[in-house]
């Protein structure tokens, strides 16, 4: 009985350590030497998001890195706080962090602009595909107040913490 009872967590506890050795790509033994911050940051990614990462994995759709709106889009981003970049990185992907190794995403960055969404409108996110709609919006301020609104308004991107009256 004894040894049932000890063994009973054997599958979970060997699945939770291929999962580590997954993040620390097959170096399990350095988590010994690594702060908790240094092992927060690999597990689960930098609590600031930084600007030319995200520059650095994000493709455009109707449009160049070079146009007005995608410009502006950046200089609105870089104005934003760390927790505003978190909002906004929940929005449009559903996770509030970039990841360390920005190699091994299955999707890039991607904003697409829209000219026939209303600049009085909101953007649109797609969280499976990382992806923003971003209408023709005409000034910076216009695009950080709907930004702003979008990333702060849109709750979870689920729905496991709302709770509904049962009828």
């Amino acid at each position: 009985m004894l040894k049932a009872r000890f063994s009973e967590a054997t599958q979970q506890t060997k699945a939770v350590q291929e999962g580590i050795n997954t993040v620390f790509q097959g170096k399990l033994g350095l988590i010994s030497y690594l702060t908790a911050n240094a092992i927060e940051v690999r597990a689960c990614g930098a609590k600031e998001i930084d600007v030319e990462r995200l520059k650095s994995i994000t493709s455009y759709s109707s449009c160049g890195p070079e146009h007005e709106v995608v410009q502006r889009f950046w200089r609105v981003f870089e104005r934003f706080s760390h927790e505003e970049r978190s909002l906004y990185l929940k929005f449009v992907w559903g996770r509030n962090r970039l990841p360390v190794d920005l190699s091994r995403l299955s999707r890039k960055h991607e904003v697409r602009l829209f000219t026939n969404l209303s600049e009085t409108g909101y953007p649109q996110a797609h969280t499976c595909f990382f992806q923003l709609d971003l209408p023709y919006y005409r000034t910076d301020e216009i695009m950080h107040q709907r930004l702003i609104q979008a990333c702060t308004m849109c709750g979870t991107v689920d729905t496991d913490n709302n709770n509904f009256a049962e009828d």
